[in-house]
């Protein structure tokens, strides 16, 4: 059955007048963090994945969703926005974060936006959603007040007006890397003799026990997804409700999380129609990330604004193009740079390092709070890692590197001097430099230079005071920023206490109303607000 199709109508009036649709559909975002297709739905036997594998039943899942790191800063960055990372200058993972996080010279700040580029939740609520999400960000910049309804730990669809669609987002961090060593001592949900250790890893106590607790936590995960389901089922919003769930990178393990290989990239996505629209269906084909965006604007029959680098895969708006291509970038990780870009097809990979004269393995400060970290590194110590596993240790990287995924699926092999891949070498070798010459603008600047372009001196530019006109339609809203949204209240009210309402044509007011207003912009201060009182 072909995907119903929902008409839109448009948000009427202001805080005090608004209509909205009979019928439209809810989309309903549940994501968890930091794994791989490691469920049983995408052929994984050891994983305890009974909820998500009946929810698969109803979905497409997709075999072929990639991130350009496996890591969440920029990932999430490109979630946000429907940008590649390296466009924006968000591909350092962390530059929002605490000063001892961050290399020496180099102070906190903001990625602030380019202009005309806004979350694209702005979209949705321009649109009539209310959209709201519970509870994580880490965009690389504060979220905007105008990027949602509702953005803290209480956040729910359930608070929205009566009769309005919902855009929400529900965050489990239950499978964060950092939980493999704050729930070491809970019990397991796997046998750890089970496991099937991937060649990267030793076969040892420690690795298999931290993968048990790996396991486990999808395992939990995914209970907690049956709770978020079952929630919407009892509300009865279940048969009007899209359904999208997936992870924000890959794995949480040693050369997993921060990788731009496959164990870094590829994560498990899934999308669920209430009208059963190819349900159980499996797609292969390559998408990214800035893709999401896009296609979720087009699920709600929003046409994706143009300067949006993915492209809608569903929906009124899907493009009939698929990709050829998806791309890694990789640099600063915490404390740590290793400048890395690469490119994949159905069937290969090229990397190319940037940084030289040093491993693939960096000694990454939080990442060696996981007992299997250490635990590799002292048997690095002690020459008793095996050949496969030695290859991440090894330096320095080589220039360039090829991997044939069909024969070679946890990229153990470098065949960039084979000739019989020369052709394929030479195809992905060009497109990645193409990739980063029209895709990524900002891809050979130094991380110094991007802070310093959008926090001059290093201090977070501010906003400009912004005006009003009245005209005949009611009060327009101005501000002499470029690419910056306005919120605003009536009479202390947005659509209740405390809300803002994103500002999107005139506003009318009546006698005595009070108007507040200001403007805001990523990684920017908020302007200062500014008041009204109609006559």
């Amino acid at each position: 059955m072909e995907y119903q199709k929902f008409i839109l109508l448009a948000l009427v009036g202001t805080a005090h007048s608004m209509a909205f649709p009979a019928k439209r559909p809810n989309i309903l975002c549940i994501t968890c963090e930091d794994i791989s297709p490691r469920l049983g739905c995408y052929g994984d036997k050891v994983a305890v994945t009974p909820n998500l594998d009946k929810f698969a039943e109803t979905a497409i899942r997709y075999t072929g969703m990639y991130t350009t790191v496996g890591v969440s800063s920029p990932s999430r960055a490109a979630l946000i926005t429907g940008m590649y990372p390296t466009a924006i200058g968000a591909n350092y993972m962390r530059n929002f974060t605490k000063p001892e996080a961050m290399p020496e010279g180099i102070p906190p700040y903001q990625v602030v936006l380019p202009d005309g580029i806004k979350c694209y939740t702005e979209y949705l609520r321009a649109a009539g959603y209310y959209c709201t999400n519970n509870v994580k960000t880490d965009y690389q910049f504060d979220a905007p007040v105008t990027a949602w309804d509702e953005c803290n730990n209480k956040a729910h669809w359930k608070n929205r007006p009566e009769g309005m669609p919902f855009f929400s987002i529900f965050n489990l961090t239950v499978t964060h890397e950092s939980q493999v060593w704050k729930r070491t001592d809970k019990p397991l949900a796997v046998n750890p003799d089970n496991i099937v250790i991937p060649p990267y890893f030793p076969d040892d106590a420690v690795i298999r026990h931290d993968m048990a607790v790996m396991y486990s936590m999808i395992a939990e995960m995914d209970k907690q997804f049956k709770k978020l389901i079952d929630e919407l089922k009892a509300a009865g919003e279940y048969d009007n409700t899209i359904i999208i769930w997936y992870s924000d990178n890959g794995g949480p393990l040693p050369r997993e999380k921060r990788a731009i290989y496959e164990t870094g990239t590829n994560v498990p996505f899934m999308v669920s129609f209430p009208d059963g629209y190819r349900a159980g269906e499996t797609d292969e084909n390559l998408y990214m990330f800035p893709d999401i965006p896009a296609t979720i604007l087009s699920l709600a029959g929003i046409n994706p604004p143009q300067y949006m680098q993915g492209k809608a895969f569903l929906g009124e708006y899907a493009v009939k193009e698929k990709r050829m291509y998806v791309y890694g970038a990789r640099d600063r990780m915490d404390e740590q740079v290793n400048k890395q870009g690469a490119v994949r097809d159905r069937n290969f990979r090229y990397v190319k390092n940037y940084t030289k004269g040093i491993s693939n393995y960096r000694p990454n400060a939080f990442r060696l709070q996981m007992p299997m970290m250490r635990r590799m590194v002292e048997l690095l110590q002690r020459d008793s890692l095996g050949l496969e596993q030695m290859r991440w240790f090894a330096g320095p990287c080589p220039d360039e590197e090829f991997y044939d995924l069909r024969n070679d699926p946890y990229e153990m092999h470098n065949l960039i001097a084979d000739p019989r891949y020369k052709d394929d070498i030479e195809r992905l070798r060009a497109e990645h430099q193409r990739w980063i010459e029209e895709d990524c603008p900002r891809w050979k600047e130094a991380e110094l230079e991007n802070m310093e372009r959008m926090w001059p001196g290093a201090k977070q530019p501010e906003l400009v005071t912004p005006y009003y006109e009245e005209t005949r339609k009611g009060i327009t809203l101005h501000s002499k920023d470029d690419g910056v949204s306005f919120a605003y209240q009536i009479n202390g009210m947005g659509l209740k206490k405390g809300h803002w309402m994103l500002y999107t044509h005139p506003i009318k007011l009546r006698r005595g109303d009070k108007l507040v207003f200001f403007s805001v912009k990523a990684g920017m201060k908020d302007s200062p607000k500014v008041e009204f009182v109609k006559n």
